[in-house]
C-alpha cells in the first residue's frame, strides 16, 4: 500500500555527511552519531581522541566554527549541530578540495567524494608508496591551479592555507606527526571509501599524539617543500 510504504521509508534514519573526510569517517565507524546529527563539541573531542588520537586543541577551533555556522543558519544559540550544515560554501568549506567538487561546480554536492577531483592527487603521486612532503605539498598546487581554472568565473577563492592544514592532518594520521613519510594504500581508503583501513594494519594509538603544535609545524614544512 502506498501509505504504509511511505510511512514505512519515513521512519528510515536519514544520514547527512559533511564536506570533510575525517568527520564522516568517524560518524560511519559509530565515533560520532552515526546519523551525523546533534554533534557537540564533547562528541567531537572524545571522536577524534578515540577514533585518530588527535588533541583536543586540534578541533576545538573546528567545533566553534561549527556552532558558530549552525547559530547563522537557524537563527538561535547552538549547543550542537549536524554534518550537513558544513556544506556552506567559502567558510569551514572552501574551494580546492582534495577529494570534492567545488561548490559552484557540476552538481554544487561537495559533501560527495569525487573521483574525478581524487584522480588528480593520485596522478601527482604516481603510485608511490609512501607520500612525503614534497608530493603531498605537490597535489595541493596541483588542485590550486585546476580549481582556479575551472570554476565559474568569479566564484573561485584560494584556499591553499585550508588545504595545507588538512594535508598535515592526513599526513600526520597516516605517517608521522614530525616526519610524515603517510603510507598511501590507507590514505587512499580514508577518502574514497570515508573509513579506517584497519583492515591493512593501521591503528589509531601507532603514533604520538597529534597536537595543534604537531601540525602547525607541518605545515610550514608542507608550504616550505
Amino acid at each position: 500500500m502506498v501509505g504504509g510504504g511511505a510511512a514505512a521509508n519515513d521512519s528510515l534514519p536519514l544520514l547527512v555527511r559533511s564536506p570533510c573526510p575525517a568527520l564522516n569517517t568517524l560518524a560511519n565507524h559509530g565515533y560520532l552519531p552515526h546519523s551525523g546529527k546533534g554533534i557537540t563539541t564533547a562528541d567531537i573531542i572524545s571522536a577524534f581522541a578515540v577514533g585518530q588520537n588527535f588533541a583536543a586543541d586540534t578541533v576545538t577551533g573546528a567545533a566553534a566554527g561549527a556552532l558558530a555556522l549552525c547559530s547563522a543558519e537557524t537563527g538561535v544559540n547552538c549547543t550542537m549541530w549536524d554534518l550537513d550544515m558544513l556544506d556552506k560554501p567559502h567558510e569551514i568549506e572552501h574551494d580546492n578540495s582534495l577529494s570534492r567538487e567545488d561548490y559552484n561546480f557540476g552538481k554544487d554536492n561537495n559533501t560527495v567524494f569525487s573521483p574525478r577531483v581524487w584522480g588528480q592527487v593520485l596522478r601527482i603521486w604516481r603510485g608511490a608508496r609512501i607520500i612525503d612532503f614534497q608530493l603531498a605539498a605537490a597535489a595541493v598546487s596541483e588542485r590550486v591551479a585546476v580549481a582556479s581554472h575551472t570554476d565559474a568565473p568569479g566564484w573561485y577563492v584560494n584556499a591553499s592555507a585550508s588545504s595545507y592544514h588538512e594535508t598535515a592532518f592526513y599526513i600526520s594520521l597516516f605517517g608521522d606527526p614530525v616526519e610524515g613519510n603517510a603510507r598511501q594504500d590507507w590514505i587512499n581508503v580514508w577518502f574514497e571509501q570515508e573509513r579506517m583501513p584497519f583492515e591493512l594494519g593501521w591503528t589509531a594509538t601507532q603514533r604520538e599524539t597529534i597536537t595543534a603544535a604537531s601540525l602547525t609545524a607541518m605545515e610550514a614544512k608542507l608550504e616550505a617543500a
